[in-house]
């Protein structure tokens, strides 16, 4: 399907295929917590989470893996804005690794909001199962990021997340004005 289709439907704008498999990523320096979703289910699963070494030694086989075995049609990334807007520092990294994912996989990704995701994650799976496996929060974070995207009116690719929003409109610097 193209995503160009002619009106809409089903309630879905254009640019949203009715049953589109997508793998959802919870970013983190040190884990990369990992969920399956399906548009026709509406909601996301937590699959696993990654541990990197740091930000710049992420576990690119283990990712193609997971992309081989689920042949996703998007790839999602949660996006680290406050209630103002304005993007948190680890935004930076999260636009180099969407934009890298990008390339390396061929698939689209697409990011969207993921304000309380943390926080819903833990509450999904209680305080001692968070104990037991601090890891468990990250895959269950990315499956509430699935939760939110597939109840997005529009899409934002990656490619639509500029340097300068990622550098100029951070959490802590002045509010910018917007018209």
């Amino acid at each position: 399907m193209d995503g160009q289709r002619g009106g809409q439907t089903d309630g879905r704008v254009d640019n949203q295929p009715p049953y589109m498999q997508v793998l959802g990523f919870d970013y983190g320096e040190w884990r990369i917590g990992v969920a399956i979703g399906d548009r026709r289910i509406g909601n996301g699963r937590p699959l696993t989470t990654l541990h990197n070494r740091n930000a710049d030694q992420i576990d690119w086989n283990a990712i193609e893996t997971l992309i081989a075995d689920w042949h996703p049609d998007a790839l999602v990334l949660g996006w680290p804005i406050d209630d103002a807007g304005r993007c948190y520092p680890v935004a930076a990294s999260i636009r180099r690794f969407g934009n890298r994912l990008r390339v390396r996989s061929g698939l689209p990704v697409y990011v969207v909001d993921e304000r309380l995701s943390s926080e819903q994650a833990a509450q999904r799976l209680g305080r001692r199962a968070i104990e037991r496996d601090q890891g468990r929060i990250d895959a269950m974070a990315a499956a509430v990021i699935l939760d939110s995207f597939f109840t997005q009116e529009a899409l934002r690719p990656i490619e639509d997340v500029s340097k300068a929003e990622v550098t100029q409109n951070l959490v802590g610097s002045p509010a910018t004005t917007r018209d």
